[in-house]
């Protein structure tokens, strides 16, 4: 099974109790895990999360999910170096703002699966060629 490129807001929704995709980014995170599929995402997006978590916290409402009593998503992040830029610079991707124009390249350039919330990456992941899912999507009916 490959890879897949997930973005941020899976996590942060994953997090967060008060989410409206909360439960489904769960479950998604629950079906890679056990299916053993391999998790990617550009370094700069760790910190999204972490930042997101650190509020949540400072709010008290996070919500750790965990399996079998363990935290467990492993994650390979792509770091943003030269040899990066050189990679992906040249991606053909209509305008987007510049967190989501980096996974929108590294799906583009690599084919790599996009899975996401945001209605706005949908749309431009469409329009590039990019294969993309709402988590809904895989939730319901697992690619």
């Amino acid at each position: 099974m490959g890879k897949v490129l997930v973005d941020s807001c899976v996590f942060v929704s994953a997090f967060d109790p008060d989410s409206h995709t909360h439960a489904e980014s769960l479950a998604l995170l629950e079906y890679l895990r056990a299916k053993g599929r391999p998790i990617t995402m550009p370094a700069h997006a760790w910190f999204e999360v972490q930042c997101s978590l650190q509020k949540l916290t400072d709010e008290g409402r996070f919500v750790g999910p965990t399996f079998q009593g363990q935290m467990n998503y492993p994650v390979e992040l792509i770091h943003i170096d030269h040899d990066f830029i050189l990679r992906y610079r040249m991606a053909a991707i209509p305008y987007i703002k510049a967190g989501d124009h980096i996974f929108l390249a590294i799906a583009k350039v690599d084919g790599l699966p996009l899975i996401t919330s945001d209605a706005k990456m949908i749309s431009v992941a469409k329009r590039c060629g990019v294969k993309v899912f709402h988590i809904k999507e895989l939730v319901e009916s697992p690619a």
